[in-house]
């Protein structure tokens, strides 16, 4: 694979006649002659137009499992996967469904309905047909797949995930759908987190074409069916899912991302911690540029200085704000699908050079507060952090893990004002030496209930050693 090469114009040597020889009559490498004669723009675009990308190696050796699909390939990344290739049937039993045609013996084709009006294959496939160059272009890498097989993957792949769409729309609303990805408990939870997967997308300008081309009746649009679709992968509290539709967004995992940052794009966060540093007086001796761009402390140390922890309800998942001590952060819920879709979430904000790190900034935030059990602890007994993962222990691991790989940058942070809030918090604190004492006094001696006793144990046996002392003193002044 090549990435964004521009080449130049052919050489004024290979243009000529078409020599394989130099001026001086030494034979020209045929690599030469091959990249020279290429034309610039016909197969690179200098990532101009990627919205599609392979998940980073150094990324993918940490948490392979949450980029890789489990039952289904959508898209070219993955399509010649053979362990991906049983759902195949299902993407075929889906496509005759959405041509209202059913199967029997599988040689036979009947329509479903006869009174209704289906779309017709050979017009799917033309519309792809159009689109394929813009299709192509929206992935990272080039695949040798002929034309006629990108179209035909196109065409099954996106009427797979409309159909899906819509039956799970029928499904949320109670009707009965007797289809074995419905009526199979894992199947449906594992597809909705193989579709939001980063290597398994679709353009989206390619699925709106195909719903609108298969569209009958009154139905939702495409963008609430997919987003009620995805909805239960992270919970949260605010559903009201603020989109603008005549955004192009560029795949379904575009979309969901989106919906958690309609509130944050809202507060126009600062550029970082430049742009909110103090000016510095005339003689006054500047932090340390390590310091100053220190992301935040633990959660533990946070707590020993004052700072409380409280759940934030009814705001978005990235919307977290410090005031007078109070560090306000939403609830997180980590489960198996929750770590995958953050982590791709993530991996296109690493990707795409448009996608602002609004969650890579969430996570080496949480990444920075919990160091231990301890902080899980914290955070989970302020309703701040809940759990499926069996025991505080794994989640402080799993915290510790998330941010491995991630590159992200401390200057355009959207939590800089917070962070910078919460360390300054912190470091006047320890400014103060009683402050520093008594921070001591509570680590070492009221950490715990046996140590607490001891503490007291040892004041009893000092007094009683005083009193003592005393009465032997005054027996020697007084003698009986």
């Amino acid at each position: 694979m090549i990435r964004g090469v521009k080449t130049r114009k052919k050489t004024r040597v290979a243009a000529r006649a078409g020599k394989k020889t130099n001026q001086s009559g030494n034979k020209i490498p045929e690599w030469v002659i091959n990249f020279s004669n290429c034309e610039e723009g016909t197969e690179y675009d200098l990532g101009r137009a990627w919205t599609v990308y392979r998940v980073p190696k150094n990324m993918l050796e940490v948490h392979r499992s949450a980029y890789i699909p489990k039952i289904i390939s959508i898209g070219p990344f993955h399509c010649n996967d053979p362990s991906l290739q049983v759902m195949e049937e299902h993407k075929r039993r889906y496509l005759l469904r959405l041509l209202g045609l059913t199967s029997q013996d599988n040689r036979i084709l009947q329509p479903c309905s006869p009174k209704e009006i289906y779309p017709c294959l050979e017009s799917l496939a033309a519309a792809m047909k159009l689109l394929e160059r813009k299709t192509r272009e929206c992935y990272s890498e080039t695949f040798d797949i002929d034309s006629d097989d990108f179209v035909q993957m196109m065409v099954i792949d996106g009427c797979f995930i409309i159909e899906l769409l819509r039956l799970y729309h029928k499904y949320d609303i109670e009707v009965n759908v007797d289809d074995p990805i419905f009526t199979t408990r894992w199947m449906l939870r594992t597809l909705q987190r193989d579709l939001v997967m980063l290597e398994n997308q679709l353009p989206f300008f390619v699925l709106q074409e195909l719903f609108n081309l298969t569209r009958s009746g009154k139905e939702p649009c495409l963008i609430e069916l997919s987003l009620k679709f995805f909805d239960p992968l992270l919970p949260r509290e605010k559903k009201i899912l603020n989109v603008n539709p005549s955004i192009e967004y560029d795949h379904l995992l575009d979309l969901f991302r989106t919906t958690f940052l309609s509130f944050i794009q809202q507060k126009k966060p600062t550029t970082g911690w430049r742009s909110i540093a103090r000016p510095q007086r005339s003689g006054s001796r500047s932090l340390p540029l390590v310091d100053e761009r220190q992301l935040i402390h633990s959660v533990t140390e946070l707590q020993e200085v004052g700072v409380r922890f409280k759940r934030r309800n009814g705001h978005d998942l990235l919307d977290i704000e410090f005031e007078k001590g109070v560090l306000k952060i939403p609830p997180l819920y980590v489960d198996d699908n929750t770590v995958p879709l953050l982590l791709n979430f993530v991996a296109y904000e690493q990707c795409d050079e448009e996608a602002e790190p609004y969650f890579t900034d969430h996570l080496m935030f949480f990444d920075s507060l919990v160091n231990s059990v301890t902080d899980v602890e914290i955070l989970h007994k302020n309703g701040i952090v809940n759990h499926v993962l069996g025991s505080d222990k794994d989640v402080a691991n799993l915290f510790n893990k998330l941010g491995r790989e991630i590159v992200y940058d401390v200057e355009g942070c959207h939590l800089a004002a917070q962070m910078k809030g919460v360390n300054d918090y912190y470091n006047s604190y320890y400014k103060t030496k009683w402050h520093l004492w008594w921070t001591n006094l509570v680590r070492d001696y009221f950490s715990s209930p046996w140590t607490f006793l001891s503490l007291v144990a040892a004041i009893v046996l000092l007094l009683l050693t005083t009193a003592q002392t005393f009465m032997a003193f005054l027996s020697y002044l007084c003698p009986p």
